[in-house]
C-alpha cells in the first residue's frame, strides 16, 4: 500500500533539491528554480513505510517535480500514475532536461505547451551597443532607486519583487547597467549559481525605445565576458512567447537545447 507525507523541514528539502539538480542532463534555470520550485510543497512517496521517491506541487496544485529512488524504478509508470489519481493532478510543468520525470508525463498527456526555452553558451561574440556614446559597468548601490524605477517602467507585471531583487543584486555585485550618454538604457544581471556551480544565470532588460536596436545582445555578450574572467558558465532563458528576447539571447552566441513544457493529463 503507498502512502504520501508532506516535508515540512527545510534541511531535508534542500537535499533533495540539491541531489535532483545533480542528477539533470543540463542546469536548471535558475529564476525558475528560485521562484517555482523553491516555495513548492513536498511530498515522499512510502510503499509498505519504505521510502520509494518524492513530488512537489505548485500552489495551483500542479505537478513541479517527481523523483523515485533506485529501489522503485521499474515500478515507475505504476508510481507516477498511482500519485496522479490518488491527488488529482490535472497540470504539470516539467523539462526536457528531466528524462524520466520528462517520459512519465509524455506517457499520460493529453496536451503539451512549450513554456521556456532553455539557453546555453555556444561560442563568444564580439557585437557593438550600436549607441553613439555607451557605457557599460557594473551597477552602484546608489543608483538602486533609479534602476528600480527602470525596472518598473520596462518590464510587464506588478513587480512588486524588483526592489528586493535589485538591492540583492547590488550588495552581491551581480547588476550591471548600460547607459547611452546619461540615460540609463538597460540592466544585466549575472547571478552564479549557489546550486549548480559553475553555472550563472544571465537576464536583461532594455527600455522599451531602444529595443529593436541590438542593445539586449550586446548586454548580453558583456555578461559572458564577465564570466568568462570570472570562470562562470553563462546560461539563460526566456518564455517561449518573447520571440524579440529569444532572437537577442541567440544573436548573443546562445543555442537552445532543452525546453520547459507546461502539460495537461
Amino acid at each position: 500500500m503507498m502512502t504520501c507525507t508532506q516535508l515540512t523541514q527545510s534541511d531535508a528539502i534542500e537535499r533533495l533539491r540539491d541531489d535532483y539538480l545533480g542528477g539533470l542532463v543540463a542546469p536548471m534555470d535558475g529564476m525558475w528554480e528560485s521562484a517555482e520550485i523553491a516555495p513548492a510543497t513536498y511530498w515522499e512517496i512510502h510503499d509498505q513505510e519504505q521510502r520509494v521517491g518524492y513530488f512537489c506541487l505548485g500552489s495551483n496544485q500542479e505537478l513541479l517535480r517527481f523523483h523515485l529512488w533506485e529501489n522503485a524504478l521499474d515500478r515507475a509508470q505504476e508510481i507516477f500514475q498511482w500519485m496522479l489519481s490518488t491527488y488529482g493532478i490535472q497540470h504539470a510543468t516539467a523539462s526536457t532536461i528531466e528524462p524520466l520525470y520528462f517520459s512519465l508525463c509524455l506517457d499520460v498527456q493529453s496536451k503539451i505547451t512549450l513554456h521556456s526555452y532553455l539557453f546555453r553558451d555556444n561560442q563568444p561574440r564580439v557585437l557593438s551597443s550600436g549607441l553613439s556614446a555607451s557605457l557599460f559597468r557594473k551597477a552602484d548601490t546608489s543608483e538602486l532607486d533609479e534602476i528600480v524605477r527602470f525596472y518598473h517602467a520596462n518590464i510587464e507585471g506588478p513587480g512588486e519583487w524588483i526592489e528586493a531583487f535589485l538591492n540583492a543584486r547590488l550588495t552581491r555585485d551581480e547588476l550591471f547597467v548600460l547607459y547611452d550618454q546619461r540615460t540609463l538604457v538597460a540592466a544585466g544581471e549575472c547571478i552564479p549559481s549557489q546550486k549548480q556551480p559553475p553555472y550563472a544565470d544571465l537576464g536583461m532588460v532594455v527600455a522599451r525605445s531602444y529595443r529593436g536596436r541590438g542593445v539586449g545582445s550586446f548586454v548580453l555578450t558583456q555578461l559572458k565576458n564577465h564570466c568568462y574572467e570570472v570562470g562562470w558558465k553563462p546560461i539563460c532563458s526566456c518564455e517561449a512567447s518573447n520571440h524579440a528576447s529569444k532572437k537577442a539571447i541567440e544573436k548573443a552566441g546562445f543555442i537552445s537545447e532543452q525546453r520547459i513544457v507546461n502539460i495537461t493529463f
